[in-house]
């Protein structure tokens, strides 16, 4: 039998105040040497650490550490004593108060920079406070703090859960942005545990990268789930809709894609991909517009960059205003990328139009692509459509891009989209803005321009339905699991779409089994199904609110592991872009 190791116990620590505890129970760190020198203490306790201290090396570093402390004492007082003694009370409150700085920083989003003049500040504002004296917080560091302890801290405390729920599924989404010369790639992971509030996404890591391409992320990604121990429970994979991440609707683009080198790379053909949905909106009201006479996006554009920084400009507009008789409104600019921030720049400009009209046409000489846009007697027409149109879909995708959003809601929403927009066509729909202007124009003799106009709303529409039904399809694999927003009682059936599903991606689920817990879940949804509260709740907040309620595991096993799955699947890459 081996002899018994010694520890590094309180007692020795006292007895031997120029140690404390190494990197584990069985070694003691030298407070005296150089930082990072252990001594082991696992073959005769105290022996070994006097057979350290009479080394040579330790007595030339004590005599270092007793002049640098006598030092200290004659020089500093004890309320203004800059220095710390290393494993005292005084240092733990130190560092507690430079990370509980540090943890603030992160949570108000501040910059580093707003963090060195802290130390000063708080100095001065409490002179009597021993801790606020040795406080010493930096830029320097707290970005170490940020990024070495508490983020590591973070990711530590979900990977826990993911370990102690015995959490067998998870997915992963990712996004890139240039911040300058620098490429960024988040890697967010999302999965269920109904004991911790259900669905759960949180950032994994945040790293450069110095390319770009296929291969270099895959890679990167596939290194960062491995590191995390993450690689077998991945089974879904989200991002944007261009040609790099998922690849287009068109076979050859998505041979290229991180998505099919990520499913070689995990060497699994099951993984699921994930279009993002709020893009597929963004992109259809984009792509319908392009059928317009009038280029929308472009006006708004043109009108704010003429104006934004151009204070004598501004002031003339605002005479206009007032000319005018209509409030001036500043203008607002539009993302390419997002039509999302649309809607709010055409609502400015309608608000103003009059005197913007008044002003441009009163030019000597105004850019020629506005002054033909105020001179087209249906622009306004154009701009009053547009609004009507981009209300719908504003408010679909605010709705699209709440945080915790599964696939049950984002394909409702998508549904509803598709609704509206099928209707609108059927009627030709128009406001009655939009319908009272066109009556006047048809007054003033303006048919055939008033029956072109006609036409390209019913084209707009069309070309929108076009766009929107064939992304919609990609999202078709997920229709057996419409079920599962639990709005109506579900049916047998309904489960048995999703077992044959999961099974073809190697998940196993006992029928058997499952048809019994069936049957507690139909007692549930039925009794649920009048209360207005529950109704609201999202899919993945009903399903917690069963299994919470469930009495014991053996009544929903089965069905967990069909919640587990399905809510790992990221229903979109945006929140991905909240992190930029």
């Amino acid at each position: 039998m081996s002899k018994r190791k010694c520890l590094f116990t309180e007692k020795t620590r006292r007895n031997y105040p120029d140690f404390r505890k190494g990197r584990d129970d069985y070694e003691a760190e030298c407070l005296v040497c150089k930082p990072g020198t252990f001594v082991s203490v696992a073959h005769k306790g105290p022996g070994d650490l006097e057979y350290h201290m009479s080394s040579d090396k330790h007595k030339k570093a004590l005599k270092a550490y007793k002049r640098n402390k006598a030092l200290t004492r004659d020089n500093w007082s004890a309320k203004t004593d800059f220095f710390v003694d290393p494993d005292s009370e005084t240092e733990d409150a130190v560092t507690a108060a430079d990370s509980t700085l540090a943890f603030h920083t992160v949570m108000n989003h501040k910059s580093y920079k707003s963090v060195d003049d802290n130390s000063d500040l708080l100095r001065k504002l409490f002179p009597d406070a021993d801790i606020a004296q040795k406080f010493s917080n930096t830029q320097t560091k707290t970005e170490p703090i940020e990024n070495s302890l508490l983020a590591q801290h973070a990711v530590n405390i979900d990977l826990k859960a993911l370990e102690e729920n015995c959490i067998p599924f998870c997915g992963v989404a990712m996004d890139d942005s240039n911040h300058s010369a620098v490429k960024m790639f988040p890697v967010l992971i999302q999965y269920y545990d109904y004991r911790n509030g259900g669905l759960r996404t949180k950032l994994l890591e945040l790293q450069e990268t110095a390319t770009e391409t296929g291969d270099a992320v895959s890679d990167h990604l596939v290194r960062v789930l491995k590191k995390y121990g993450l690689l077998q429970k991945c089974v879904a994979f989200a991002g944007d809709n261009c040609n790099t991440m998922i690849g287009g609707l068109r076979q050859d683009d998505a041979a290229r894609s991180i998505f099919t080198k990520l499913k070689k790379a995990l060497q699994r053909e099951s993984l699921i991909g994930v279009y993002c949905p709020a893009h597929i909106l963004h992109n259809c009201i984009h792509h319908g517009a392009d059928t317009l006479d009038v280029d929308i996006e472009h006006i708004i554009l043109k009108i704010y960059q003429y104006f934004h920084i151009y204070t004598v400009r501004t002031e003339l507009l605002q005479e206009y205003c007032e000319f005018v008789e209509v409030e001036y409104k500043r203008l607002l600019s539009h993302s390419k990328t997002r039509w999302l921030s649309l809607f709010p720049g055409i609502t400015k400009l309608l608000q103003v139009y009059p005197a913007l009209k008044s002003f441009f046409l009163a030019q000597s000489n105004p850019p020629t692509v506005l002054r033909n846009f105020f001179e087209d007697e249906f622009g306004e027409l154009y701009l009053w459509h547009m609004h009507s149109l981009m209300n719908a879909f504003h408010l679909h995708i605010e709705e699209m891009e709440r945080e915790n959003n599964s696939l049950v809601e984002v394909m409702k929403t998508l549904d509803s989209v598709h609704t509206i927009l099928l209707d609108r066509r059927a009627q030709n729909f128009m406001s009655l803005t939009v319908k009272g202007m066109l009556a006047e124009k048809r007054k003033e003799g303006l048919e055939a321009a008033c029956d072109a106009f006609s036409d390209a709303v019913h084209r707009l529409y069309s070309n929108c339905i076009e766009y929107l039904e064939m992304w919609m399809a990609s999202l078709q694999e997920f229709s057996c699991f419409t079920w599962m927003a639990l709005s109506d009682t579900p049916s047998w059936s309904d489960v048995e779409a999703c077992i044959t599903y999961l099974m073809e991606k190697g998940v196993e689920i006992d029928s058997m089994k499952c048809f019994v817990q069936f049957k507690y879940l139909k007692k549930f949804v039925e009794a649920s199904s009048d209360e207005e509260e529950f109704q609201h709740l999202l899919s993945h907040q009903k399903w917690t609110k069963y299994f919470l309620k469930a009495k014991a595991i053996e009544c929903y096993s089965e069905l967990l592991k069909i919640a587990q799955f399905f809510f790992a699947i990221p229903s979109r890459s945006v929140n991905t872009e909240h992190f930029f």
